[in-house]
Formats: structure tokens, C-alpha cells, sequence
């Protein structure tokens, strides 16, 4: 179906009213950039007073979109339900009456829209699209009712997506609160644990080193650098390759199933296990592997995951006044040590929650196939 196409700003007002915030309530919420996700949600706000704003801002209210004009690759779009004042890198849009604003809001998300409007933006380093570009961005638009419809349709499988990503995130606290839960604060250690040290409790400490540069590569071997330990686990979203060479270094620095890694440098205190399923990897010159006797990995990574474990790391890097641990201060880090089978009873309880969540990981993936169809048919006439 063949929908007429109209400007935006022939269906829509690109709102810059400005004002200084000194004449606004210091209870004004403000939105900034970094208040939004690539999600459509504003994830928090400030107010004026908060904010210490200077500079004269937009004013906008909840029929307006916000749309972030700086980076528009990153999809900063958003409905507010509610008015305030936001930075002047963020259009306010006004749809007019021929326009439902939840209909204008998803087809501006669109990948098509999200392309166009990063191929039209300018500047090498802080790309920005200007008002005028958007406003002549061709809108295609059916009747108002089957606006509502589409966008109601878009809406509930949107309120799905965000459901489960719900449930993803409230998965990802529950092993660090199932931690206290059995074993509380290792800071106050009220259940009274014995506390040893990690010097007393390893049979092999080591680090990468630096060097490996000359040996990345579009495959071979997993190189593990500090972004892949994430939350306890390990994270091979975002992975690089080394084409290892049969050395002595080669094979210190090789990881095995169960090893603690910890980063020693730069941002201290991650720590993952490294699982039983991985292929032959390695780890950079940040990375420390951590081998125990007595101690369960996963027990171990997440007590060094607690407040009291990373305020071990700050203290011990603060003593040296250096960025970053040597040896003797990883085997300084003190840890409660329970029983050696309620450790495995919490280990075996994480394992569960990572199976379920790859499980809603899964399902995820799957509604944002279902949705990206549904958004595509929405906005050619075929839904």
C-alpha cells in the first residue's frame, strides 16, 4: 500500500523554545544526552538545580519527542510524559494533529530513519544532524486511525522486548544477592567464616605482558582483555583473536576451566571464571589468573565482586599510590572461607541463573526479530 509521504515539518513543529534555566523552577526536571538509551527510554533525569545549569536549554512537555540530534546513530529518541527542559542537542518534535506522535516516535527509530539521519549529520568527531535536515525527512502517513493501530501494534510487542530485558537485568543482581544471603558481608563476616588470604589459597599466580600486538588476528586464539570480564563472568560479546606462538610465555599465559581472572591495572577489581567449555585462550597484560586449591572460583569471584572485595582493591592500590596491583598485593586480598560445599551449593545456584539467563537471552533475540519484522511491514502497508 501506497501511503502519501509529507516533511516533517509540514506534519510537525521542530519546537526550539529556549530559556535560561535561572527562570525556571529549581525543581524542573532537565534531560540531558546522557539521560537517554538507545532504547527510547529516559533512563534518568536531574533538575535545574541539580544540573547547575548555565546555558539556555529547550522546553518540551509530554507531547512532545525528543530527539538527540548529536551521534543519531545512537538512537536517543524518546516520548517524555511529563515537561521540563532539556539540552539543546536534543530537537523537542510537536506532532501536529495529522500525525499520532507514538506512530512519528517508532518511524523516526526506524533503521532506515536512524541511517539517514547519521549519513546527513556533520562533523568528523561530534557528528550532528541539523533542524533543518530533519525537518525535511518525508514521513509517509496513512490515516490517523491506522497510525493508532500500527503504533499499538509496535507498542506491544515493544512491551515485550522490554519485559524480558527486565527480567534479564533483575537475573543479573540475583547471584550477588543470593551471595550475602548464604555467607553476608565479608567486610562484617557475621557469620564467622575463617578468613584466609589469597597467597594462602592459590597454587599458581600469573599476568599477560605486553607484546602480543604483532600476533592479532581475524581467528585463532581468544585473547581476554578487560571489557570480556563482566559481572563475574565471562563475556566474549566483543572478542580478539591471536595467532599464539608455541612459547614458554604462550603457555603461562593460557587460561584453564575454573581460573579466576582478575584485572590488575587500569579499571581494578573486575573479575570472571573462566567456563568449562572454552576454546584455547589467553590473557593480555591487564589480566591476572588466579588458580585455587580449596577455594571455589565462582564463590570466589563473586565475594570479590562485593563492596567489601573492591574496597580491598582501592585500598591496596591507594597504599603504593600506583595504577594498578603487583603480586604480593593480589596475595595480600583477604576472603571468607565457609564450608567447601556450601560454596559449591552457591557456585551450582549461579550456574542455574546463567542457564536461564541464556535461556531469556534467547527469547530476546527472538522478540527483536519479531519486532524489527513487524516494524518493516508496519511502514510499507503490510501490517
Amino acid at each position: 500500500m501506497k501511503w502519501q509521504k509529507k516533511r516533517l515539518d509540514d506534519i510537525a513543529l521542530l519546537d526550539r523554545r529556549s530559556i535560561l534555566p535561572s527562570n525556571t523552577a529549581i525543581s524542573t526536571p532537565y534531560i540531558g544526552l546522557e539521560h537517554l538509551d538507545s532504547e527510547g527510554n529516559i533512563t534518568c533525569t536531574e533538575t535545574v538545580e541539580s544540573a547547575d545549569l548555565k546555558s539556555n536549554k529547550f522546553l518540551f512537555s509530554g507531547r512532545h519527542i525528543l530527539f538527540g540530534k548529536l551521534r543519531p546513530y545512537l538512537r536517543k529518541i524518546v516520548r517524555p510524559d511529563f515537561e521540563g527542559i532539556c539540552s539543546t542537542d536534543i530537537i523537542p518534535i510537536l506532532p501536529g494533529d495529522d500525525v499520532s506522535r507514538d506512530y512519528l516516535f517508532y518511524f523516526l527509530r526506524t533503521p532506515e530513519m536512524v541511517s539517514l539521519a547519521t549519513n546527513r549529520s556533520s562533523g568528523a568527531n561530534l557528528p550532528r544532524l541539523s533542524p533543518k535536515q530533519l525537518a525535511s525527512f518525508k514521513i509517509p502517513l496513512p490515516p490517523l486511525e491506522e497510525q493508532k493501530r500500527i503504533a499499538g501494534i509496535l507498542d506491544a510487542a515493544d512491551g515485550l522486548r522490554t519485559k524480558r530485558r527486565e527480567s534479564l537485568a533483575l537475573l543479573d543482581t540475583l547471584p550477588q544477592a543470593t551471595f550475602l544471603d548464604m555467607f553476608g558481608d565479608p567486610v562484617t563476616n557475621p557469620m564467622g567464616w575463617d578468613t584466609v588470604e589469597v597467597g594462602d589459597e592459590i597454587h599458581f599466580l600469573t599476568s599477560g605482558s605486553r607484546g602480543w600486538a604483532k600476533y592479532y588476528s581475524d581467528n585463532g586464539d581468544i585473547f581476554i582483555r578487560i571489557q570480556n570480564l563482566k559481572n563475574g563472568r565471562l563475556d566474549l560479546s566483543d572478542i580478539a583473536f591471536v595467532q599464539a606462538p608455541e612459547s614458554a610465555e604462550s603457555k603461562r599465559t593460557k587460561v584453564e576451566p575454573g581460573d579466576v581472572l582478575l584485572s590488575i591495572t587500569a579499571d581494578l577489581g573486575r573479575t570472571a571464571v573462566v567456563p568449562d567449555n572454552i576454546r584455547k585462550a589467553h590473557i593480555n597484560q591487564h589480566i591476572a589468573i588466579l588458580r585455587f586449591s580449596q577455594l571455589n572460583p565462582v564463590f570466589v569471584s563473586y565475594q570479590l565482586a562485593t563492596k567489601g572485595g573492591q574496597a580491598q582493591f582501592t585500598r591496596l592500590n591507594r597504599e603504593g599510590v600506583k595504577a594498578g596491583l603487583n603480586f604480593n598485593d593480589v596475595k595480600r586480598i583477604k576472603l571468607t572461607k565457609p564450608p567447601f560445599d556450601l560454596q559449591c551449593r552457591f557456585s551450582a545456584s549461579v550456574k542455574s541463573v546463567e542457564r536461564l539467563k541464556q535461556s531469556y537471552g534467547n527469547h530476546l533475540t527472538e522478540l527483536n526479530s519479531l519486532f524489527e519484522s513487524l516494524q518493516h511491514r508496519a511502514f510499507t502497508g503490510e501490517l
